[in-house]
């Protein structure tokens, strides 16, 4: 079953956040502090009633009382809304040219994961259904999600679900970025 999640949701929610980040939001948060715990960050914006990755952003996949799946989305232009309250950090400014992907038009799936032992079940089907459902709620007419080019398993997914690349932004290889060959964004027309 797929439902709104709610703040109590934070601490498994946080778990799988982390699983779907591909490791971006620890590089970003360890070059302000090098011991920086990507989960307990995750933890805390999904438990907040505001903010790009509150709860009230998230979808949760339960199965027998057990949070087995995370979508994150919102519409992509509130991106540009936070980044006008805050200096970007030198990390955020190393991603950027990904950012600049970003369709302000579309609905924007953040994120989205799904507990390992869950995979191939169905679950990220339906979690990207009700994305679609609530974006054209919204009155939304496109979903655009952000994939890292080595991440073939992820782009295969998407591919089967009709969504299409559309850009490609080049990141530079970086030590403490675990990713290859730049970002990709994909659209679905709704």
């Amino acid at each position: 079953m797929v439902r709104k999640a709610q703040a109590a949701d934070s601490e498994a929610l946080a778990i799988l956040a982390d699983i779907a980040g591909g490791e971006t939001l620890a590089f970003i948060a360890r070059g302000i502090d090098p011991t920086a715990d990507a989960r307990a960050i995750y933890r805390k914006m999904i438990a907040t009633a505001t903010g790009l990755f509150s709860y009230q952003n998230c979808f949760a996949a339960e199965s027998n009382g057990k949070l087995v799946g995370l979508a994150n989305a919102f519409p992509a232009r509130a991106i540009e809304n936070e980044q006008r309250h805050t200096k970007p950090t030198a990390r955020e400014e190393y991603l950027e040219a990904r950012t600049r992907l970003n369709d302000p038009r579309s609905y924007l799936l953040n994120n989205i994961a799904v507990d390992p032992a869950w995979r191939r079940k169905g679950v990220g089907i339906r979690l990207v259904e009700a994305v679609i459902a609530e974006a054209k709620l919204q009155g939304f007419r496109s979903i655009t999600l952000h994939v890292w080019a080595d991440n073939a398993r992820a782009i295969a997914f998407y591919r089967a679900l009709g969504f299409r690349s559309v850009r490609r932004a080049k990141i530079p290889w970086h030590p403490e970025l675990p990713h290859v060959g730049g970002s990709l964004l994909f659209r679905l027309n709704l």
